[in-house]
Parts: structure tokens; sequence; C-alpha cells
């Protein structure tokens, strides 16, 4: 069973009564904790009474291995219990009045994130699809929830339902009175909004890393050596408390008055938190630290003549399990999309390393513990590429955005994934512009491409796509199917065939290619050897799905007799062959290509596919049909 934290901005874990100062130690150590990252992190198997009141408990089930399905638990704090079963969602919130927010983020974050809001007893009070939902919190006060969408901030008010836009800020915060402040995205400076529409500018020395409200309203800018506090009344930043020693800060918190500031510093070849206790007034009055954890080194020396390649970004740098492929056909429960990645299988934990030196361009999640992700770019707010390194554990992120790193330069640990044993690395190759990327990135390009050492041996393999018949047809761009020996007219041929990487996972294929020629007579082809897709194109997964939505209608088939499925449960891949005219430009010309089989006479002819994988492993699969117009 996993106790979700309820708060991301606030943590309720301190006792309901106030302690007295010589008292407050104990209980902060056994429950607030710092990770060697210096950020602060939630135990996850003691059962946490909420800020407001409530108490939450998640268990995932694995009834439905589709979608990530939990039981929850409910209790107020006079001892109301609800209880909410099989709920989709991969992240939990809970506001003052016991309300319920779920972020349902799919396996591999495609747009847009389905938003529920749950009264205590399970009613639906409001539901949305979110384009680019990103970092949802709750007030301090836990009466309004905010999150970033592709295009604002908004902040949802619980009382009323109604939801209010602010600009798109790179960090932002909700104070008790719904006074909102946010970062302005590559501008040093902080913007504070009233509830009756005034907004004041406050300039600030550097990037913050955290904004926090106390409880007078107070708003608290955290950055790396600094902690400053500014006045909303008055729109003025004062220095309030300082790192006296080397090191940095990195994560704030406010509670019951209290001031949690989350430090790191660096030990030899590892990292050690320190967690700094204030009063109010910025008094310090305690600290507290974390074990010290090592980072081993990275494998990324032993292939670096294969120049123009990146390394894996698990160690060893050599072939690793694959769960998914990039342009695998996806679908867990919502619309289906093309998976903008290849999915790296490892073990709970496990190391992550940069793959190439960079700049963080980003940290963020699409949903809450499950969905954390670094990207890194190149340097400068132009348009430049990077990558991406998602499912990470929120409390090992070991970098903030502007950060310079280097290639093989540790960025976080692997996330336990908590359904089908699948803890793995999304990793993808992106492309953006600006110095601080909010993820409705590009992915320009199949990473899968560049890394060295794919050195996996399993060749695609071909099933059956229609009863005993190794491939299908159909009148072009219908389910209207064609018996083999009769086939007339213009014809899609439909190709079912999956791989296997080193796993248990059937994935998709690299590229496809197909010939036709008189039985007997391979020498005369009508086809030749013609490309139908390469899997190295554009996709827009985290944009606006556009060339996504297209392309999974022109690439695979998804009807009743040639049923494409990509989840937990069921990997088939059914591929139209004929769908491109092999300039791997794939626009709506492609959806008119076919074998026009008017075009040649009537007899016999062998069509013959070949399917490749990144590794270059090879299948080939014939089948003769006959044509009678």
């Amino acid at each position: 069973m996993i106790r979700i934290p309820l708060l991301l901005s606030t943590l309720a874990l301190l006792p309901a009564s106030a302690p007295a100062q010589n008292t407050l130690y104990a209980p902060v150590q056994q429950t607030l904790q710092v990770s060697p990252q210096g950020l602060f992190v939630a135990p996850s198997l003691a059962n946490h009474e909420g800020e407001h009141g409530w108490t939450l408990q998640v268990t995932p089930i694995v009834a439905d291995l589709t979608y990530m399905k939990s039981d929850l638990r409910l209790e107020s704090d006079i001892g109301e219990v609800f209880f909410l079963p099989q709920i989709d969602g991969t992240g939990f919130l809970i506001s003052k009045f016991g309300q319920i927010v779920i972020t349902e983020a799919t396996h591999s974050e495609a747009v847009p994130v389905q938003l529920r809001v749950l009264s205590p007893g399970g009613k639906l009070q409001l539901e949305e699809e979110v384009l680019g939902l990103s970092n949802p919190v709750l007030s301090a006060d836990g009466d309004q929830l905010a999150l970033r969408t592709r295009r604002s901030t908004a902040i949802l008010d619980f009382k009323t339902l109604a939801i209010t836009h602010y600009p798109r800020y790179a960090s932002f915060a909700v104070a008790e009175d719904g006074t909102v402040a946010g970062v302005t995205i590559d501008a040093e400076e902080i913007r504070l909004h009233d509830n009756n529409g005034n907004s004041i500018k406050v300039a600030i020395p550097e990037p913050p890393k955290r904004l926090a409200f106390t409880a007078e309203g107070d708003l608290l800018v955290l950055t790396s050596k600094a902690l400053f506090r500014i006045d909303p009344q008055r729109g003025k930043l004062e220095p309030f408390f300082a790192l006296q020693q080397f090191g940095e800060f990195r994560d704030l918190r406010v509670h019951r008055g209290m001031i949690h500031i989350g430090s790191r510093r660096t030990q030899g070849t590892g990292f050690r938190g320190h967690h700094l206790l204030l009063n109010g007034q910025g008094r310090f009055l305690d600290q507290l630290h974390s074990n010290t954890t090592v980072i081993p080194p990275p494998d990324h020396q032993a292939n670096a003549q294969e120049r123009g390649l990146v390394p894996w970004p698990l160690a060893p740098n050599s072939q690793h399990p694959i769960g998914n492929t990039y342009g695998e056909y996806q679908n867990y429960g919502g619309s289906p999309y093309l998976h903008p990645g290849i999915d790296v299988l490892g073990n709970n934990y496990q190391p992550v390393y940069a793959v190439a030196d960079g700049v963080v361009k980003a940290v963020l999640t699409t949903s809450a513990q499950y969905h954390w992700r670094v990207a890194i770019g190149g340097p400068g707010n132009g348009t430049t590429s990077g990558h991406l390194y998602a499912h990470l554990q929120q409390s090992s992120i070991a970098v903030d955005v502007g950060d310079t790193v280097v290639k093989g330069q540790y960025l976080g640990d692997l996330v336990p994934w908590p359904t089908s044993s699948f803890t793995h690395c999304h990793f993808s190759s992106i492309e953006d512009s600006g110095n601080q990327w909010l993820g409705d990135w590009l992915c320009p390009d199949n990473v899968h491409v560049d890394l060295e050492q794919c050195l996996e041996t399993s060749a695609p393999v071909f099933e059956n796509a229609r009863g005993n018949e190794l491939f299908a047809f159909c009148r072009n761009e219908t389910s209207t199917y064609r018996n083999s020996n009769n086939l007339r007219g213009k014809v899609d041929i439909i190709v079912h065939v999956g791989d296997r990487l080193d796993s248990n996972w059937t994935c998709g294929i690299q590229t496809l290619r197909y010939s036709i020629y008189p039985s007997g007579n391979p020498g005369a082809p009508i086809v030749d050897n013609k490309l139908s897709f390469k899997f190295d194109m554009s996709l827009d997964t985290y944009g606006s799905s556009v060339i996504d939505a297209f392309l999974v209608d022109l690439i695979y088939k998804e009807d009743s007799t040639c049923n494409t499925n990509g989840d937990y449960n069921s990997r088939e891949f059914f591929y139209v062959a004929t769908n491109s005219d092999g300039d791997q430009i794939y626009n709506a010309a492609d959806q008119n290509e076919s074998w026009n089989t008017a075009n040649v006479a009537n007899g016999d002819y062998v069509v013959e596919v070949v399917a490749r994988d990144v590794a270059g492993n090879r299948s080939t699969a014939s089948m003769t049909v006959t044509v009678n117009n």
C-alpha cells in the first residue's frame, strides 16, 4: 500500500497541534525528511494526517493492467470514512474540503491530461482535458489548485469550481487570500496578482528555485544562496536569510509558521542534504541532515570512438531491454498516439545519466510522482535540440533549470513504476526554444538510432494478419477486405509484425519495405523494395498532436479485422504497408497510395515484405495472391 503525499507545495507532515520550540525537532525529523539532493520527501508507508484534517490512502491495484487504477480511502478528522474503488489516475491531491483532485496522464504523457475533481463521496464535480498540464500544486490553505497549461497558469477555486487564467509562469504559488505569484519566463522578475485584478512586478537578482507564501501573506523567494521576502502590498524585495556555508539551497516549505529550507552539499563523489529550520521572522533554529549518497560513475567512455552517437542513459553503456520503441502505437484508455521516444527498462531507483553536454531547460511533472522529467538542451534562448529523461524520482533529481551539465553527469534515479514491472527511463530527442522549456517540445527524430551499442539480435516476427493468411488486403482506405485469390482495383496491404528487444514486450519496428513481382519471376518486380515507413519522423505528441493524429491513421490499421493494440495487456501492430510513396515525407497524399491491381495483368503475384529493427535485424515474409480484375 502506498501513501501519497497530500500536497506538493506545502507538505502536511507536522503534528496537528503546534509544538513548543524545544520539542519541534524530533517530530520534524521523523516526518519531513530531506533527500541527499536537498529536496523534501514524504515517507511512503506511514499514514499522515493532511494539512486540513483529511487523510488519503492510495492502494494501486492490478485488476486492469491497461491503465493505473487505485483504491482510495479518505478519512476526515472527525472520523468520516469514504472508500472509492478502482479510480483511474496517476496523481492525487486533497482540497481543504476533502475533494480529491485526480490528474490522469498516460503511460507516456500524451496530451491532453485528464483533470477530475471528486467530492469526498466520489461524485464527479469537474472534468477537464488540459493541454500541456504540468506541476499541479495546492494553495497554502488548500482551497485552490494551481497548474500550468500550454497557454496559461490556471487557478481552480474549489468552492465555486471556477477557473481563472494568469500568464504562463515558469514557477508559481498561491496564498491563502488568493494572491497569485509567478516567475516570468526568461525574465528576472516576479509578478503578483491580487483578487481585485491588480498586479505588480518585482525584480529579483537571479531565477528562483522555489516560491512559497507565509500565513501572513508574504511571499518567500528561494534562490541558490539566499531566501528573500516580498510584501505584496509594498512590492519590495528584501533579504531574509542567507546561506552561511558552502552548498546550495534547493527546496522550500512553509508550515504552521515554520520555514523549512532544503539544501545540498557535495561530499566527494556524493551528496548530502540538509534541512534548515527557521521561525517566521527568519531566525535560524536548527539543522538536520540526510545520509550521504554516493553516485556510481557511468560507463560512458567505453565507446567514445563512435562519433556522432550518444551513450545509453542507464549504465552500463550497452544494450538494455526496450519496453516501447519510437512511433509505436499506444492507447492506454484514451486516444491513440505514437510513442514519442523509447522506454529503456531499468531497476527501481537506478541512476540516470546525461548522454551529452548541455543546459537544463526543464524540471517538471505532467501529473505527480510518476511523471517527473528533466530536459537538457543547447545554450541560449534560440531553438536548440536536446534530450528528455522522464520518470525520475522527484526527490532524487540532482539538477535545476539553468544548470550546465556534462556528458555522464548524474541526473536522478528511476521512480518505481506502479504496474507491470515497467520501471523505465522514457528517453527522447527533443527540440524547443527559450531558456526554460515547459513541456510542449517537438520530437524531431528517433533517438534510438543515435545510441551506441544497439546489439540485440532478435529479428522482427511476422504473424498472420487475417485468419490463416499472412497479409490482409482491403479496398484502399476502407475496411472492406478482399480475398487474396481475387484482388481487384486499388488495395491496401496490411502487415502484422512486431519485435522484441532484449525484453518480453513486443515493440514496433524501425523500417518496413515491400516488393511485388509476378509469381516465379522475382527479377521483374512491379514494385521494387519500396519504403513503407521509417520511424525517424518528427512527432508532436507533447505539443498539438496534429502530426500524431494523422500518422496514427496513416500507419496503423484499426478495425475489427486488423485491430492494432498497444498497452500493458496487448501489443498487436497492423501496418498499412501501402500508405506511403516512399519519400519519408508523410502527408495527405500518402493516404491515396495503394497497389492498383488494375495496372497489372491478371494472374498470380508474390507480395514480399521486409521488416528491420534499429540493430539491423531483418525478417522477410511473402505471400502469393491472385489479381482478377
